[in-house]
């Protein structure tokens, strides 16, 4: 069973991304790829760096790859759990 706050959190994130790049809310499954979205690496990490700032959170210096929208997901929740 998952967290409900991680819901919550990747519902907001599904919303932002919606509105950043103009995806309906429906084509945003975890399985989903950056690139079968239009979303390219500088767009990503634009995007990631508007995360920290609206959320208050402050991204791992990771390598990891973020290639579904799952990957972005478990990105953010590192993000979260380093914050608590």
């Amino acid at each position: 069973m998952s967290d409900p706050r991680n819901e919550v959190l990747r519902n907001q994130l599904k919303e932002m991304i919606a509105e950043e790049f103009k995806i309906p809310l429906e084509k945003l499954t975890p399985d989903v790829t950056m690139e079968a979205l239009g979303i390219d690496s500088l767009s990503l990490i634009d995007f990631m760096f508007d995360v920290e700032d609206k959320l208050g959170l402050e991204m791992p210096d990771s390598r990891t790859p973020l290639v579904t929208l799952g990957d972005v997901f478990a990105e953010i929740d590192k993000a979260t759990v380093k914050a608590k």
